[in-house]
């Protein structure tokens, strides 16, 4: 329910849900707050902006306010299907966000690809959400971000690199501003490839070197595109032209050197790396999560250190999504963390009877009393039979043509 207002007409009380200006004008980086405070109130009265939008379901109402003739509202997530479906709270919130990000990024990406430029207010608002989201609960959100479709994966993508992006900038120490602005620079990182084929992007066999050539060009076009952007921030551009870059100065397209690449290009490559190995894609299957960090940890000059060593603590020793062996003989899925210890995280049982079948257990907390069980490994075999088991996936080949479509890995590797 939301109303366009004048920006002298807001009190306490009002659920603010952004300006009518340019974003860079706003004094605020939150996009949507309830109105709680007189400094933030006295701010908005202060900022020069006419108008703003309110949401009457959340906060107060002025009488008389409506929207004016023409004007259309910004998109908000649904959340009445979820919750509807009988999803916990929590769950039913992060799979709405997923599905609004969804279909936000997917009108990016067309309007891109149509020569519009970009609605970076709306952007703003979405990375605002998915910040909220991460900070709140860092395993929500990205464990159903996880569950990616190859018809999606293009627009999902952009969303689970931010925010990863943003949990990683939580466990550096970096400002809550600072999150954000990594975040939205992880969103659009890859919004150069708008302008490349589909058929190239998705294409289940090897690129020729013809069409590797053109994928390599996604970094160019999306930075010549965000640059044409009206206070398109700086430092996001930045990230879209550099996050391929490697610290041994051997990446595109610049080759820069270690000192060049920004704090935010940087974690970036981290993230964009592990989100594309782990996603299911028509030319690989995605990778367990803690194989891919494992695999990560090993090349040599591709990434910073610091930065991959404090997304494996952003994730977690076993990442959500990870297939773990118990000390009992069953395997489990990672549906979540617990902080306390990293070694003990929440588990969907899984019982592999046999090399075909399959069958669901319950949720395992590993930090419940009494304590009963413990991880022994990784569920590398079990990884495996799973994937056989899927006959979506039966005729693709587990390790292929990984480092050609990520460029981050090396050559040699899958």
């Amino acid at each position: 329910m939301l109303k366009k207002i004048k920006v002298g007409d807001l009190v306490l009380g009002m659920y603010f849900c952004g300006f009518e200006a340019s974003w860079l004008a706003h004094p605020f980086w939150k996009a949507r707050f309830l109105l709680s405070r007189q400094g933030d109130l006295q701010r908005a009265r202060e900022s020069g902006i006419t108008y703003c939008w309110i949401d009457v379901s959340r906060g107060l109402d002025v009488a008389g306010a409506a929207l004016a003739d023409g004007a259309v509202a910004p998109a908000m997530p649904d959340q009445s299907a979820a919750t509807a479906a009988g999803a916990e709270p929590d769950r039913a919130s992060a799979v709405a966000l997923r599905e609004h990000a969804r279909e936000v990024t997917r009108q990016m990406f067309n309007a891109a690809r149509m020569g519009k430029m970009v609605e970076l207010p709306q952007c703003v608002a979405l990375v605002e959400e998915i910040a909220c989201s991460v900070l709140r609960d860092p395993n929500g959100l990205l464990s159903v971000l996880r569950l990616k479709l190859n018809d999606e994966y293009t627009y999902l993508h952009s969303v689970s690199v931010c925010a990863l992006v943003i949990g990683l900038g939580r466990t550096l120490g970096l400002s809550e501003a600072a999150c954000r602005e990594a975040g939205l620079s992880g969103y659009l990182h890859d919004v150069g490839k708008a302008f490349i084929d589909d058929e190239i992007l998705n294409k289940p066999g090897k690129l020729t070197a013809e069409e590797f050539a053109l994928i390599k060009q996604h970094p160019e076009l999306g930075y010549q595109y965000l640059i044409q952007t009206p206070d398109m921030p700086a430092y996001a551009s930045d990230v879209c032209r550099h996050h391929h870059e490697r610290l041994d100065g051997r990446g595109y397209p610049d080759a820069l050197p270690a000192e060049a690449i920004t704090l935010y290009a940087r974690m970036t490559a981290v993230c964009d790396v592990y989100d594309a190995l782990t996603s299911e894609r028509p030319y690989k299957h995605g990778w367990d999560p803690a194989e891919a960090i494992s695999q990560m940890a090993r090349w040599e000059g591709h990434f910073d250190r610091r930065l991959l060593l404090a997304f494996v603590k952003t994730l977690g020793i076993y990442p959500v999504g990870s297939l773990v062996r118990l000390e009992s003989g069953v395997s489990g899925v990672v549906i979540r963390q617990n902080p306390a210890d990293l070694t003990r995280p929440v588990l969907k049982v899984l019982h592999l009877q046999g090399p075909h079948e399959t069958t669901i257990g319950g949720v395992l907390d590993l930090m419940a009393w009494p304590r009963t069980d413990t991880i022994i490994g990784r569920g590398d075999e079990e990884w495996t039979r799973l994937r056989q088991q899927d006959p979506a996936h039966a005729h693709r080949p587990r390790d292929r043509a990984t480092a050609q479509r990520t460029s981050s890995a090396p050559a040699s590797q899958p």
